[in-house]
């Protein structure tokens, strides 16, 4: 009898069932152990990604001091047939412009699209989305985006010279034979009703305009006689609710500042900062109180200006320097006029560009390349005359417009 109820008592225990297995595999818990492998891949992946993060960095700013002595020609993509004058970046591509019409290409040259026009001087200008190109001494301006063209436009007056704001706004220093207009169209190529006239015999003769980011202020300069000698000034105007009331829509001018010297350029460097480059310094402007503008630093010429070139609100000048060792000497200033960047060189150049952190000094087919930092990546020969270079690609990619083809290039 004891026999028989053990082996009943082992047979209820062999029937009852070890739960213990069966929780280890219920939906919860693969669901759980799911989420920890996920947690424990994630946790991989964001270490490989900070890895990989610190090498890129590491060997970006190993490149940004690295020299170069040679290139290797990594692509080359020749143009279709056409005359060219130069190149202007726009958008994500470029706009080659000619005496016979404009073409928009892609960053490897391919064409986007054409337009026809017949100009004898063509000269451009350029401002966010927008760039023109316009007839010096004749009366047409075409106004384009990376789409196409937005706008054309017939003067009344032979064009000195056309800028394009921000938003698309044109501005048209114009010449009678005795005074000078500037007028104004929209970014349709509508014109604004407002005028800006100046009297040669009075006013003196505008060598250069600026039109602010958002199209209301415009920033110009003019050189005039006193006596026998040859004075500079700059004015300030403004086409808000705030200048209408001021007459000739005048709210600044800047005449004592400029005895004797020539002011050659003048930019507005965002909606409240605006430099004047003349030919005894640079002059830096603020105008935080619309109404009344202020010149807040000046600073002298070292020795001749040579070269100015802007990027956003940073301007790049170039000086000439006597040293034996050296004939130029470069200044890189931020827009209220502090010293970003002095850096002495030798070389010898005729253009100057700056973009996306590196400076291209260019002459035939030689070329000075340095970075923001004051390094000279690369100096001498691209085998090609050069029209323009931008950054491209990885470290130490570039991408050289010629006169009849685009090259990829790396420098070695």
């Amino acid at each position: 009898m004891i026999e028989d109820k053990e082996l009943k008592k082992q047979e209820i225990k062999n029937r009852i069932i070890d739960t213990s297995d069966l929780e280890e595999d219920t939906p919860r818990s693969r669901r759980r152990q799911n989420a920890d492998i996920f947690t424990q891949g994630r946790r991989v992946v964001i270490l490989l990604l900070v890895l990989v993060g610190i090498i890129i960095l590491g060997l970006a700013f190993q490149n940004r001091f690295k020299t170069h002595t040679k290139f290797k020609l990594k692509w080359m993509h020749e143009l279709s047939e056409g005359s060219l004058v130069d190149y202007i970046s726009l958008g994500n591509g470029f706009l080659k412009y000619s005496k016979d019409g404009a073409v928009y290409l892609k960053k490897n040259g391919k064409n986007v699209w054409v337009d026809s026009y017949e100009m004898s001087n063509p000269k451009t200008n350029t401002n966010g989305r927008y760039a023109i190109v316009f007839d010096v001494g004749s009366k047409q301006i075409v106004s384009y985006t990376k789409e196409g063209k937005a706008a054309s436009i017939d003067t009344e007056l032979p064009i000195i010279k056309a800028i394009v704001s921000k938003s698309g706004v044109v501005t048209a220093l114009v010449e009678e034979s005795k005074s000078t207009d500037i007028v104004f169209f929209d970014n349709e190529g509508k014109k604004l009703d407002i005028t800006v006239k100046s009297k040669l015999s009075g006013d003196g003769f505008p060598t250069d305009i600026a039109i602010s980011p958002d199209g209301t202020a415009l920033l110009a300069a003019f050189q005039y006689l006193k006596g026998s000698s040859m004075m500079g000034r700059v004015v300030f105007y403004d086409f808000s609710e705030i200048g209408k009331n001021m007459p000739n829509r005048v709210v600044g001018g800047f005449d004592e500042e400029f005895v004797s010297s020539m002011v050659a350029r003048v930019k507005y460097l965002d909606k409240i900062n605006s430099v004047a480059i003349a030919s005894d310094g640079l002059y830096f402007f603020s105008s935080k109180n619309i109404a009344s503008p202020k010149l807040v630093k000046t600073i002298k010429a070292e020795n001749d200006i040579e070269a100015v070139a802007f990027e956003g609100d940073r301007l790049c000048v170039v000086y000439k320097n006597t040293s034996e060792k050296f004939n130029h000497t470069l200044y890189i200033y931020s827009k209220t006029g502090s010293v970003l960047l002095k850096k002495e060189f030798a070389g010898d150049f005729n253009k100057l560009d700056m973009q996306k952190g590196y400076i291209y000094m260019t002459k035939n087919d030689n070329a000075i390349i340095m970075n923001t930092s004051g390094v000279i990546k690369y100096s001498g020969s691209l085998d090609v005359n050069i029209h323009k270079i931008v950054k491209s690609g990885f470290l130490s990619g570039f991408t050289v417009l010629g006169d009849n083809d685009f090259r990829g290039i790396v420098l070695k």
